[in-house]
């Protein structure tokens, strides 16, 4: 079994719990660039750093991502 990271859903959990991104990234001690490089899927969290959304944001890291299914990964 095999996943790829998909679009970002972190914009949609921020408005779930009514979060500002300037806030989110005042949170987690990073840029509010680097929040709107997330978002726009320019980059990719990594784990330490997901596993931290998600504790701040009270959701599972699968939350943060849309999982696609990589079936070039299924031989």
């Amino acid at each position: 079994m095999a996943f790829l990271l998909g679009d970002c859903l972190l914009l949609d959990r921020l408005k779930d719990k009514g979060i500002t991104q300037a806030e989110f990234a005042r949170y987690m001690k990073c840029s509010r660039s680097y929040v709107s490089q997330l978002i726009s899927g320019d980059a990719k969290m990594s784990l330490t750093f997901a596993i931290n959304a998600a504790h701040f944001l009270e959701c599972r890291v699968t939350d943060l991502y849309v999982l696609e299914w990589d079936s070039s990964r299924n031989e």
